[in-house]
């Protein structure tokens, strides 16, 4: 009777240890996948900047790490325009092709914000024209300190 029971212990120790194995590893990748979906969730949004009659607005998409979206710019007094984007996500920095409406012409031009969730800053720096497009000259050396602050709606 004592072997018969240290049988039946024996088994379901096992199989609470595999249980436990297998219950972790599923909590795991349940961790892994919203924190994943949280970030993109997170940046995503409608963001908005608003002062003395200047008005900004980007609508931003993220799917892993494309950014689809909709951006105006409609300062005082000053022309208006309106367009797409279209870019990539990476560290809560967007790079994307904006392309835009302005005076009856279509443009396009590279357009960097850094997202943290609550605001996109605008990023500035030396540009150059490419292919019919303007691009940053160098995206490491663009500047978010003195841009726009948009913040999240």
């Amino acid at each position: 009777m004592r072997t018969i029971a240290f049988i039946f212990a024996g088994l379901f120790l096992c199989t609470a240890c595999g249980s436990s194995s297998t219950k972790t590893t599923s909590e795991e990748m349940t961790t892994a996948d919203s924190s994943t979906s949280a970030t993109e969730h997170d940046i995503a949004g409608s963001y908005t900047y608003q002062q003395d009659g200047d008005t900004v607005a980007l609508h931003l998409t993220i799917q892993g790490t494309k950014a689809m979206g909709h951006l105006t710019y409609a300062w005082k007094e000053k022309d208006h325009n309106s367009g797409t984007l279209e870019g990539e996500v990476e560290n809560g920095l967007l790079l994307a092709n904006y392309t835009f409406e302005s005076e009856g012409m279509t443009s396009v031009r590279e357009v960097a914000f850094r997202l943290d969730g609550k605001t996109a800053k605008e990023g500035y720096g030396d540009v150059e024209e490419k292919d019919g497009k303007f691009v940053f000259k160098d995206f490491n050396k663009l500047n978010f300190d003195t841009g726009l602050v948009l913040t999240k709606q």
